[in-house]
């Protein structure tokens, strides 16, 4: 990991994450605990603060920008850009792009691909598709055939991203990292 001070501002790293080595992290970037940040992401606050919340999984080549607030138990696909605010317990998939000022709620999917445009909003409880990003359908959390669209699926359990960044911990690939 290499993490580099931005106007006088160093990232801060929560308790508990699990950082690989190619990651960057430059500027007024907070993590909180239990993250894990996978190979080749980018986070990078030059212009305004980045703030990540708790058990946030971002996965390989993404891409962190300008205004991203992410809120807790929130899982980011491969290659994503973010210059957004992300609810909590929301999934965002594979390649999907959110561009400035756009918003997406708390218990929502963005399918992968997906693009929100700059100031668009994602209500909560909402699986949104497209280029331009609309709203496909309305997420239930307790109907068992929404499970896919539900970050805690992902996050949670013995094959759950968390034990997965736990497992590479354990087996010295990248370390623990409490910066």
């Amino acid at each position: 990991m290499k993490i580099y001070p931005f106007n006088g501002m160093l990232p801060k790293i929560g308790k508990n994450c699990m950082i690989a080595d190619s990651v960057i992290l430059i500027g007024d970037v907070v993590i909180g605990d239990n993250c894990s940040i996978w190979p080749n992401v980018v986070i990078r606050s030059d212009t305004t603060p980045i703030r990540i919340g708790n058990n946030v999984h971002i996965e390989e080549n993404s891409v962190l920008h300008t205004s991203t607030h992410i809120e807790d138990n929130v899982m980011v696909g491969h290659s994503c850009t973010i210059e957004a605010f992300i609810g909590h317990d929301t999934m965002i998939g594979n390649t999907a792009s959110l561009m400035p000022m756009s918003r997406v709620g708390s218990f929502c999917a963005v399918a992968a691909g997906s693009v929100l445009t700059d100031g668009a909003v994602i209500p909560d409880n909402s699986f949104a598709v497209g280029s331009p990003a609309k709203v496909h359908s309305l997420i239930d959390p307790d109907n068992p055939k929404h499970a896919m669209r539900l970050s805690r699926t992902y996050l949670d359990g013995a094959r759950g991203m968390r034990a997965l960044a736990q497992s590479y911990i354990e087996q010295g690939i990248w370390e623990h990292k409490d910066v």
